[in-house]
């Protein structure tokens, strides 16, 4: 499939179904927000796209005024949740996420490359991540189509 044919398949709502990290050295596979994370990615034809991640569960705040709790909180809440959203486009069998907003401020700017998956409405992304003194972890993100209908 080419990088064409692959995004009009990408475009569309996707359901987070499972999210492991591999760890090379170790062997070690963790699942950052348990064995049953909440999700959903979306691709637009237009370019544009979002992803929300989450542990399912979280417990609400002490507070509906998000700055009235403490910074435990607000920090156990940051950790449950993952969001970024920007622009994105297929190379090379690709997908590029160009992020321009992001709850980690980190992510701001920031190109995330993910290998792509496809067998008909599953999607796996992946992503190698460098963690410095020679260690990496790997990414691996299962979705399934939300629609049931690709476009």
């Amino acid at each position: 499939m080419n990088d064409r044919e692959l995004a009009a398949a990408l475009t569309g709502d996707w359901i987070l179904e499972r999210w492991t990290i591999r760890y090379p050295d170790t062997g070690r596979i963790t699942e950052p927000f348990g064995p049953e994370p909440q999700g959903l990615l979306m691709y637009s034809a237009d370019g544009h796209m979002s992803a929300a991640m989450q542990r399912p569960g979280r417990p609400r705040l002490s507070n509906a005024d998000p700055r009235a709790v403490g910074d435990a909180e607000k920090a156990a809440a940051f950790g449950s949740y993952l969001h970024y959203a920007g622009r994105w486009t297929v190379r090379d069998g690709c997908v590029v996420h160009e992020v321009a907003l992001a709850m980690n401020p980190d992510l701001l700017g920031t190109r995330q490359l993910r290998s792509v998956g496809l067998d008909g409405d599953r999607l796996v992304l992946g992503a190698d991540e460098a963690l410095g003194g020679g260690r990496s972890r790997v990414h691996s993100i299962h979705w399934r189509r939300a629609s049931g209908a690709a476009g």
